[in-house]
């Protein structure tokens, strides 16, 4: 039990995606009809809108062979509603704005790519199915509301780091924070001993290690150039990396950090894209491996990680690169379930793309779409055989917390799940 530090209120946040149009756009009751610049009018119907949104899934996206979606049905379902959206002559554009964004937020409801993110240039808000799902779940969102580790910070993100954790730490640990290289927030990273303890800890807010490593400020560096050297402490006993509401990041992360720890290859599993058009062409799964830095040994002690259901992609696959090494356990909660690798679509048959082209501007020459699916351009497989994507990867010991644990009567704090962490390393 430590000292409290100031408590704040609990929000529920959502990350806002938008599509800009950069072009005069008119809604009518038939179809779309965009003008550009030197006035020559495109026109695109609703029914060309869902052909070429349900064609451009169809081809790239690369779960088919796990999601349980019957992509023929959604077709089946929603080809006449879309069509009638042109027929209609009695429904506002507003009318028509809301019928379409339901139409697809049903089409994609059950896909179980937890990346996934579809824009309309109508809305500033997108659908995204894996949150849908996560706030239908009032477990979830108790613990989204009302953990203690998801206190805001002053510049409104969440971290475990700045007001709970960084308390269990001696006096010596490092805190790097960097404004400069991000939109979303702060860059937060805290190293260090656990109090009256060998156990080094390690906690991050977002996967932006290598670039905040080369370019952040020089805080984070020291931070991190601490944590590494701390690796080859002869007095360690045991380690714990915590990417607790960490929403991933940049993938070369993975090899920066994992790769400290490993003196050979680490293989964690599978991947696969598409190897043509046909819903089910995939290209066969190859090896996913983690990749030793150089300069660096082997941690042979006990490694604790923890993540939980805010922890996605880059977090969770940190996660499974740390399980897959020996001494290894896992503390915290299911992860979110978004673990398939993103890349440019022009990079693989899958993966983000847009629909739905309004027209091309002549004086520019750049092109509108009605429409933007940020979807995984590759599917991953664990080393255990299973695809945990829209599942969440499980841990060794499901630890819950609320706010009445950690924020205690006599003015002190405590986390559970960091508790059971340090309870399964030698001190």
């Amino acid at each position: 039990m430590l000292p409290i530090i100031n408590k704040r209120s609990i929000k529920l946040y959502s990350t806002i995606i938008t599509l800009s149009i950069g072009i005069v756009l008119t809604s009518c009751h038939k179809d779309i009809t965009t003008t550009n610049q030197l006035g020559t009018a495109y026109t695109i119907s609703y029914t060309q809108i869902f052909e070429d949104f349900w064609n451009s899934m169809n081809k790239t996206y690369v779960f088919w062979g796990d999601d349980p979606t019957n992509w023929d049905e959604m077709h089946n379902i929603y080809a006449p509603k879309f069509a009638a959206l042109d027929k209609d002559s009695t429904l506002t554009s507003d009318s028509i704005n809301s019928l379409s964004n339901s139409y697809f937020k049903g089409m994609v409801d059950g896909l179980i790519d937890s990346h996934y993110f579809l824009s309309l240039y109508y809305t500033l808000y997108g659908v995204s199915p894996s949150q849908d799902r996560k706030l239908k779940n009032p477990a979830f969102v108790e613990n989204l509301m009302q953990t203690a580790p998801y206190t805001p910070s002053v510049d409104g993100k969440f971290y475990y780091t700045a007001y709970i954790d960084s308390l269990y730490l001696d006096d010596n640990k490092m805190v790097g924070i960097d404004t400069s290289l991000t939109v979303t927030g702060n860059f937060y990273a805290v190293a260090g001993y656990v109090r009256n303890t060998r156990i080094l800890y390690l906690s991050f807010n977002e996967f932006q290690l290598v670039t905040q490593y080369q370019y952040g400020d020089s805080s984070v560096r020291a931070t991190l150039d601490y944590f590494f050297k701390q690796l080859s402490n002869p007095a360690l006993t045991g380690l714990i990396i915590d990417v607790r509401g960490n929403g991933g990041g940049s993938t070369q992360d993975l090899n920066f950090l994992i790769g400290s720890l490993i003196s050979s290859p680490l293989h964690i599993g599978y991947t696969r894209s598409k190897s043509g058009s046909g819903r089910l062409d995939y290209t066969p799964w190859a090896d996913a491996i983690v990749t030793p830095r150089p300069g660096f040994s082997a941690f042979t002690r006990p490694i604790v990680a923890m993540a939980d259901g805010e922890s996605a992609s880059m977090a969770e696959l940190t996660a499974m690169s740390l399980r897959a090494m020996p001494k290894t356990t896992f503390v915290g909660d299911t992860t979110w379930g978004a673990n398939g690798p993103l890349t440019q679509n022009v990079d693989y048959n899958a993966g983000t793309f847009n629909f739905g082209n309004i027209g091309t501007a002549i004086s520019t020459g750049t092109t509108y779409y009605f429409g933007n699916a940020y979807t995984s351009s590759c599917e991953f497989k664990y080393i255990d055989g299973t695809v945990y994507e829209g599942k969440g990867f499980p841990p060794n010991f499901d630890v819950k917390v609320s706010l009445n644990q950690v924020f205690l009567s006599n003015n002190t704090v405590d986390d559970p799940q960091l508790d059971k962490a340090i309870s399964l390393l030698p001190k």
